[in-house]
């Protein structure tokens, strides 16, 4: 019964009964880890808020810890600003190393003006990542140069792969270039968000300790709220981990549906 079902799916998919099979498992694989990724967002969304309801023992807003940490590096010229609804549904709290500025949650998960443990932590681990690249840190420079496409590339990837089976059945009736195409951009795309997310877990690492750093030499937070911060930013280094693996498995799945794809059409040829 087995047999038959890979025969069947195979011939379905137009290829051999190994790679029918090594695609339909990988499928699976990135709609588990798929779940995964959304338990440990959920996870970090609660050490978020339950630490954004502890306050702060040195009574700083993460705008005033940012700006502080900042200005004890010498880097007056970097911004601290409030996120706009918008800026802060895409980005949260980011780094923008074009426009030099810092932009905290003021609406969603609010940090700006709150005086707890993560508008703090938020605050000097968001100057951390501006003092790397302020110091030329490369991984962090590339990190945040390339974090846009980490953000919209895997978005974009269905609809640039739909819109080339699209134009093929309307332009040539059948799959073809156009999918083809689709399939190579939308790739680029998975590639380009592969190596934002590989780069976000060392990135995020270095920051986290810069920011203890600075806390703790700054006196900006108790050994106990460090402890809670550490919890904090662990939760999204699990996160950022398991957005790899699902990363990494979407590029494999596209590997072997590229491989699909052209074993097809070399076979109608």
């Amino acid at each position: 019964m087995m047999n038959e079902w890979i025969t069947e799916l195979a011939e379905s998919l137009g290829t051999s009964d190994g790679l029918a099979v090594a695609y339909v498992f990988v499928s699976f694989l990135v709609i588990v880890m798929a779940v995964v990724c959304l338990v440990l967002e959920i996870r970090v969304w609660f050490r978020y808020h339950r630490a954004n309801k502890m306050p702060i023992a040195c009574t700083m807003t993460g705008l005033d810890a940012a700006r502080f940490v900042l200005d004890k590096a010498g880097l007056q010229h970097v911004r601290v600003r409030k996120a706009g609804i918008l800026r802060e549904a895409v980005f949260g709290n980011y780094y923008n190393v074009f426009t030099k500025t810092i932009y905290l949650r003021s609406w969603l998960g609010k940090v700006d003006n709150k005086r707890t443990v993560t508008s703090v932590a938020l605050g000097v681990q968001k100057a951390a990542l501006a003092k790397l690249c302020e110091e030329g840190d490369r991984q962090t420079l590339l990190r945040n140069r390339l974090s846009i496409i980490a953000i919209f590339g895997p978005l974009l990837f269905l609809p640039v792969l739909i819109l080339g089976v699209v134009l093929d059945f309307v332009l040539l009736q059948q799959l073809g270039m156009y999918s083809l195409i689709g399939l190579a951009l939308g790739g680029l795309l998975a590639v380009a968000g592969f190596i934002v997310t590989l780069l976000n877990i060392p990135v995020e690492k270095k920051a986290n300790r810069l920011a203890l750093q600075l806390m703790e030499e700054y006196g900006l937070a108790t050994g106990k709220e460090l402890k809670t911060m550490q919890k904090v930013y662990g939760a999204y280094i699990a996160s950022y981990v398991a957005q790899f693996i699902l990363q990494m498995l979407r590029l494999i799945q596209w590997v072997l549906e590229l491989v699909i794809k052209l074993g097809g059409k070399n076979n109608k040829d």
